[in-house]
Formats: C-alpha cells, sequence, structure tokens
C-alpha cells in the first residue's frame, strides 16, 4: 500500500475509534500512530523510488506538452540527375517503336496499359522521326467532349498531340517555369504535378539538345581540321606537320627543303617544327636540341613524334614550353603536353567564331 493511501486508512480508523469510544484522546493517538506510520514507510528506499519514478513521469509529459514536433524537411530533388538517368535508361537509338512506347509505359503507371500502348504505338508511328528519342507519354483524361483521353508524346525535338482525332507536332513547345512548370502546346498546359515524370523528361530533352549543339560544334571543328593523310615515309609526315602547323596559327609554315634542314623541317616566322618518325621514343637530348633553336631564333618550339616521348623529354618539355605531339600513320596528331593542349583548343575557338 501506498505511504498517502495507508494514512489516509489510519486516519478513518482513528476517527471511527474516537466516535465510538466518545473519547477525544483516543482519536488524537490514533492521528499520531498514523502520521508515524506514514513517515515511515515515505522514508523507506522502494517509496523514494517510486516518487523518483512519478516525477520524472510528470517531467517528461511537460516537456512533450510544450515541445513542438520535429519540421520534417522534404528531400530536395535533383532533376538534372534524374534526367540524366533517364537518357541513360531509354532504348538505343534505332531500336522499335514497340520496345520505346513500352520503356515509357512502364514509367507511365497507366491502369490500362495495353490499350493505350496501342494508341501511342500509332501515334508514334506517325509523327515521331526514327532518329528522335521518346522520353516520356503524357494522358490527360476525359479532356475532349466525347470523354476521349488527349494523347501526347514528348520527344527530344518535339511535342506530339493528339486531341480528338486531330493530331500534330509542336517542334517548339513552351515551357512555364516556377512551382507550377508546365508543358504547353497551343492552349493546352501539361503541368508537371500532374502528369508523373513530365519534369524529368523536359530536363532530359534540354540535355540532349545541348548534347546535340556540343556535336554540332565537334564536327564543324572536325570538319575544319586537316584532312587525314596516310603517311608513308619522313616526308609524308613533313607535309602533315605543315599543314597542322598552319591550322594551329602559324600561317606561313613551310617544309624545309630536303636534306638543308639542320634539324628543322618546318619552320615559320613565329614557330619551328621538328618531326621524328622513328619506332623509339624521342628523348630529352633531341627536344632539348629543338629548344636551344627556338632561343636562339626567338621563336615557339613545336615537335611531331611518331613514337611518343620518354618522361625525361616530357618533363623537360614542360618547364621549357616545348610543344609536343603524336601523330600516328593516319596523319592524325594528339597533343601530349599542356602547352599543346592549350594551342590546339586555341586553333578549334578560332574555328568556332
Amino acid at each position: 500500500m501506498k505511504p498517502g493511501a495507508f494514512g489516509c486508512a489510519a486516519l478513518a480508523v482513528g476517527a471511527v475509534a474516537g466516535v465510538t469510544f466518545s473519547s477525544w484522546p483516543v482519536f488524537w493517538l490514533c492521528l499520531l500512530v498514523a502520521v508515524a506510520v506514514y513517515a515511515v514507510r515515505a522514508s523507506t528506499p522502494a517509496a523514494r523510488v517510486a516518487v523518483a519514478d512519478r516525477r520524472a513521469i510528470e517531467a517528461v509529459q511537460r516537456e512533450s506538452e510544450t515541445t513542438p514536433d520535429p519540421v520534417v524537411e522534404p528531400v530536395a530533388r535533383d532533376v538534372g540527375q534524374e534526367a540524366r538517368r533517364l537518357l541513360e535508361e531509354l532504348p538505343a537509338l534505332g531500336s522499335t517503336t514497340e520496345d520505346a512506347i513500352a520503356a515509357c509505359m512502364v514509367r507511365l503507371g497507366h491502369a490500362d496499359p495495353q490499350a493505350l500502348s496501342v494508341r501511342f504505338t500509332k501515334l508514334a508511328r506517325a509523327h515521331v522521326a526514327a532518329d528522335e528519342r521518346i522520353l516520356a507519354l503524357v494522358v490527360a483524361e476525359g479532356s475532349t467532349a466525347r470523354g476521349v483521353p488527349l494523347l501526347a508524346i514528348l520527344t527530344d525535338r518535339a511535342l506530339v498531340v493528339k486531341e480528338g482525332g486531330v493530331a500534330y507536332r509542336d517542334e517548339e513547345p513552351r515551357l512555364g517555369p516556377g512551382g507550377y512548370g508546365y508543358l504547353a502546346s497551343g492552349p493546352r498546359l501539361f503541368f508537371f504535378k500532374d502528369h508523373n515524370g513530365l519534369e524529368v523528361a523536359v530536363a532530359a530533352r534540354a540535355l540532349a539538345a545541348s548534347s546535340r549543339s556540343s556535336s554540332r560544334s565537334r564536327k564543324a571543328v572536325s570538319a575544319a581540321r586537316p584532312p587525314g593523310r596516310l603517311i608513308r615515309e619522313a616526308r609524308d609526315a613533313e607535309l602533315v606537320a605543315v599543314e597542322w602547323m598552319r591550322y594551329l596559327g602559324f600561317e606561313d609554315a613551310v617544309a624545309t627543303p630536303v636534306g638543308a634542314d639542320g634539324g628543322i623541317d618546318v619552320t615559320s616566322s613565329r614557330a619551328v617544327a621538328q618531326v621524328k618518325m622513328e619506332a623509339r621514343p624521342t628523348g630529352r637530348p633531341v627536344v632539348q636540341q629543338l629548344h636551344g633553336v627556338c632561343v636562339h631564333e626567338g621563336k615557339t618550339g613545336v615537335f611531331f613524334s611518331l613514337a611518343g616521348y620518354t618522361p625525361q623529354a616530357r618533363t623537360w618539355a614542360e618547364t621549357s614550353g616545348t610543344v609536343l605531339f603524336r601523330f600516328d600513320y593516319q596523319g592524325s596528331p594528339e597533343p601530349v603536353n599542356a602547352a599543346a593542349h592549350e594551342l590546339l583548343a586555341a586553333a578549334d575557338a578560332r574555328t568556332r567564331r
């Protein structure tokens, strides 16, 4: 029994005894006994532990009543990362229309995928080119007068819409930014929040467009570079070096006469070049000798080597600023050190302009 309950019971017994015996001394005696017993029981270890536990529980309850629930911040989406993953997971170019539609139907998660897949396949065959990539499918239920769902296919180059019996292709759909983003074609608005995966597909479309632009830029640069030339002998390699020296910005570069080069195979007003068509990598002494000529004439030194360079030669070139290229038998040089990369990048930049 708890000390409080025991004390109350003793007090009640004392009151009853005092009334029964009509004696105040008996009442006070019982009251003193009750107080003494209460004090003794309240001071026991078990009672103290019980009081401490009760106080701890009350403190926890008060704290829970005053402390607000923690606010759980939503995890921020990385739409760009999702777009890159979408482009990686799409069927490869050249896949069948059925495969492309099936991949998008999985992400769409429609209740009646089979019938819808047939309709999307027919729409894609009529309005999507073979070299386009289908990024997303859109269904707007009950959006037409007859209750037939509006269908839309977003590709990397256009938005194809079928509304009722009319289908059309929009090469430049509008994009609505902000928290209520949407894709629009004419009066039709496709909100991201209403169409699963549409926001990611729009971001993937932008990435694909950027990739095509970069590809066109690379093709333009590649077309402007000197054409490949089959190298069969040393003189062929020297002629290739002349063409590339001119592309690199040394427009007046010419090959030196055979047998009278003194170690220099190509010369211009601002640079000299040496070409080595040997089976072993070019060593430091040869590169160092070219650097000496350049210092004497105040020109830039450019080296073309078929077999590449030794580590010592590359280290010397880095410290001296000598430009190192390695070429193959198809006449395609590649930069070996930082100076060569910078020189080639500057030439490509001029071509883009």
